[in-house]
């Protein structure tokens, strides 16, 4: 709040001028007149006194009204400085104005002079605090704001995601061979990350993504999973789509997009050969790098209808054999080198069911 009366600081070395300035502005209501003969003893009250304007003399010995301006803009920015000079100098000014003066008034000047200038710049000052106290007010209400829509959306993505958890687990309910197989790829895919030296924003989308990368089977009937004879030309093209459907269902809900790309491109090839596009190696996304391998060694590992289990150590060589054809050779060579440690967590449920809670 301001002082019903603005209170002014004049700085000048001549006694006649601060008592005409005083004198002048003795009887008006408006203001409140510190004057003060001495520069330094000015800058010490601009530390411990609010002013609303400052009118300070150029030509001071020892400190200059330029040294008195240049002070006043770092205490306060919005404070406004009235400069009196008894000469015109272009570098003077042009330095003033640099650091923010208010008006010039040249000697001799008139009191009406003075005061007009007076008047105009308390107004500004006013102006000044009032829209900074009005930014502030939006600041903080942008900010509760912003508060509150990301906690409003962090529970929708919470519930969706709780939504798709009870998807997976239906699928999988409903298709026996792969039952389990997402935790157990979140699981392996985790420990490749971190032995990979992935961020921990990174690690956080790669376990949402693995989770979530064969979301799209649900609208797969489970008679074309579950088909042990060999898929006709159709089946496998509609299996083929899966990866697109799943990243269409997630879309919605403003998940990152890389979370989109782990599903979609988790069955495409280093070399082209892979679906749903065909994209090569430097168009797949690091982390869906990731997922291809353990998805690949999980389902070599599992009982699937169409063919036998895999041997560990089978699944772990047939990896490192299409390094460079089917998947990326660092994720490739460096899942090979510390197989035992990244396969080893699918055994322990613990560790798997703490991966796959910590996802929601």
């Amino acid at each position: 709040m301001f002082e019903s009366k603005a209170r002014i600081l004049v700085i000048d070395d001549d006694l006649s001028i601060l008592d005409s300035i005083r004198l002048g502005l003795r009887h008006n209501p408006a203001y409140l007149v510190d004057v003060c003969e001495d520069p330094r003893e000015a800058l010490d009250l601009l530390n411990t006194r609010d002013y609303q304007t400052v009118i300070s003399d150029v030509s001071m010995p020892g400190i200059s009204g330029l040294d008195i301006l240049k002070h006043s803009s770092e205490i306060n920015p919005d404070l406004p400085v009235i400069l009196i000079a008894g000469y015109s100098d272009t570098d003077m000014m042009s330095k003033a104005i640099h650091y923010g003066v208010y008006e010039f008034l040249k000697k001799p000047f008139e009191l009406d002079e003075l005061t007009v200038t007076l008047n105009k710049a308390q107004e500004t000052y006013r102006l000044r605090i009032q829209n900074k106290r009005y930014k502030h007010h939006l600041e903080s209400l942008v900010k509760q704001r912003t508060i509150e829509l990301f906690e409003a959306n962090s529970k929708l993505q919470r519930s969706y995601l709780n939504t798709i958890h009870a998807m997976i687990n239906a699928m999988e309910v409903n298709d026996i061979y792969t039952r389990g197989h997402s935790e157990r790829v979140t699981a392996m895919s985790m420990r490749l990350g971190k032995l990979m030296g992935l961020n921990a924003e990174e690690l956080v989308q790669l376990r949402i993504g693995a989770l979530l990368h064969d979301l799209g089977k649900i609208g797969i009937l489970s008679k074309v999973l579950g088909k042990e004879q060999s898929l006709t030309e159709s089946e496998y093209n509609e299996i083929k789509q899966h990866p697109i459907v799943g990243a269409r269902i997630i879309s919605p809900i403003g998940l990152p997009e890389t979370i989109g790309k782990i599903i979609l491109q988790h069955h495409e090839w280093a070399n082209g050969e892979g679906y749903p596009y065909g994209i090569k190696l430097k168009d797949i996304h690091p982390l869906a790098r990731i997922v291809s391998v353990t998805d690949s060694f999980d389902a070599m590992t599992s009982q699937r209808p169409y063919r036998r289990i895999l041997g560990t150590k089978v699944a772990t060589e047939e990896v490192l054999n299409n390094i460079n054809r089917q998947f990326d050779p660092i994720v490739g060579k460096v899942f090979f080198a510390n197989f035992r440690h990244v396969h080893g967590i699918v055994k322990d449920s613990d560790a798997i069911r703490e991966l796959f809670q910590e996802a929601f």
